[in-house]
């Protein structure tokens, strides 16, 4: 049998390896004439310069434009009062999470163990706490570390069985808690 210069060719791509090497960037870049096809970026969405006029807009945004952090340097002035904190503490944006809930402007400030960037888990089983009980069958506490800081309730073990206790925390109407997320109140209002 005789091959032709096509085959030839595929035959020695293929005991030199080029074939994969070929079918590799093929793969990954569409061909093999170095011809590559740049995929469009994204739009970079940019962040409210009035946080204020943003939330009094859209009303109600768990994901503000630019997204949740960092925050708008426009709510500086504002954060420590509305955190409870010394005046003078040194604003870094990427330390707070913002949105908006019903006009209003909502601060976090992201700190240990603390689920700024998420709603509160509500859910009634807890698979971290599940698989605590299992080897620790008696347990009176189920830790963070197994339940996750966003958990709403205490968990405990019972003969091998996560045992659901009381709630923990309060939630605002979204779902998040009341108590790491704080209005922020310009100035002139109450």
């Amino acid at each position: 049998m005789i091959s032709t210069p096509k085959e030839d060719t595929l035959f020695n791509m293929t005991r030199s390896g080029s074939l994969l090497c070929c079918l590799t960037l093929l793969h990954f870049v569409g061909n093999c004439n170095g011809a590559f096809a740049a995929e469009p970026r994204p739009a970079k969405v940019r962040i409210p310069e009035n946080p204020f006029a943003y939330c009094s807009r859209v009303a109600t945004a768990d994901s503000p434009a630019g997204g949740s952090s960092p925050v708008p340097r426009a709510l500086a002035p504002y954060l420590a009062r509305a955190l409870g904190l010394h005046a003078d503490v040194e604003f870094t944006a990427e330390s707070y999470y913002w949105r908006c809930m019903d006009g209003a402007v909502y601060v976090c400030a992201i700190g240990a163990n603390l689920p700024c960037d998420a709603k509160a888990d509500r859910a009634k089983r807890n698979e971290g706490a599940e698989n605590y009980c299992r080897e620790y069958r008696e347990a009176a506490f189920v830790p963070a570390y197994a339940t996750g800081h966003d958990t709403i309730y205490e968990w405990t073990c019972s003969n091998g069985r996560a045992v659901r206790g009381k709630r923990t925390a309060t939630l605002d109407r979204r779902g998040y808690r009341i108590e790491i997320w704080h209005k922020v109140l310009r100035d002139s209002e109450p």
